[in-house]
């Protein structure tokens, strides 16, 4: 069986984004858990693919194997185990049939009302990215420069194409090029495209419509979840409270006599409309 396994090289991301506490018997190396390790999860995958590991299979995915005839459904099979990515294209995930939907048990856990975007943490690269906006308005997953340079990702990994964003305004921003990169979500690695932009953000990363779309994900920002369907049933994603960025409030009247006409505002623009 040794031989038969593809045994991946040294974690090239810097020990600086890596806990030193976690070990992983896969990479020989630290930084997460054996039993969270992406590319064991893929390699075992492609083992059993190739009729290896059968033995140790539920019935259930015994019979989820027989009835596809050429493997588990799971993740895009890797091309190049560079620093974890994988180097193919985005692959469409081969989904279950489980209905979607969200509930007002799972509402009355969120404090309302409110009117916040949906950030999540999510695995990038082998490395835990926090402040990942999930934003079905954009048609584009963008990682942001000092991201990308936090995952010790080298410059020369991108394909430097640089395609023009519009911004809300108008402006015209170049970005810096194009890299492909494992997004790990719930047992799912997807390999996703990203354009690295170099400009100042609240964000590290905005994953857009292609990354939702690709995994047949429905988020929810009232709810303040995501769910998307896996082989193994619906699986789903909360906001952590750590991405929360709590801010005090203060409130300015929009009508003079008319104290229902009023609007809260985060305390450090309040401070820059004060009058004289």
């Amino acid at each position: 069986m040794g031989q038969q396994v593809k045994w991946p090289p040294k974690m090239k991301a810097s020990d600086f984004n890596r806990n030193p506490k976690r070990w992983c018997d896969f990479y020989c190396d630290h930084g997460h858990n054996t039993e969270d390790s992406i590319a064991l999860k893929i390699e075992v995958n492609e083992l059993i693919k190739r009729g290896h590991l059968r033995e140790f299979l539920s019935n259930k995915a015994r019979n989820l194997l027989k009835k596809e005839g050429h493997g588990l459904p799971t993740e895009a099979a890797p091309a190049d185990r560079k620093n974890g990515q994988e180097a193919e294209g985005p692959k469409r995930l081969l989904l279950g049939t489980d209905e979607i939907s969200f509930t007002v048990k799972e509402q009355e856990k969120v404090l309302t009302p409110h009117h916040d975007a949906l950030a999540i943490s999510l695995t990038i690269a082998n490395c835990l990215v926090k402040r990942i906006l999930v934003d079905n308005g954009s048609s584009i997953n963008i990682i942001f420069q000092s991201a990308y340079a936090d995952l010790g990702l080298e410059p020369k990994v991108l394909t430097r194409k640089a395609t023009p964003l519009i911004g809300f305004s108008g402006e015209v921003k170049q970005s810096l090029g194009e890299v492909l990169l494992p997004v790990y979500a719930e047992g799912i690695n997807q390999a996703t495209k990203f354009l690295v932009v170099d400009c100042p953000s609240s964000y590290n990363v905005i994953l857009g419509r292609p990354w939702i779309h690709d995994m047949g994900a429905i988020p929810s920002t009232l709810h303040q979840l995501i769910k998307f369907p896996t082989p193994w049933g619906i699986k789903l994603m909360a906001l952590h409270t750590e991405e929360m960025k709590v801010e005090e409030m203060d409130e300015v009247l929009l009508a003079e006599g008319n104290p229902e006409r009023n609007l809260k505002i985060g305390s450090k623009l309040a401070e820059g409309l004060g009058g004289d």
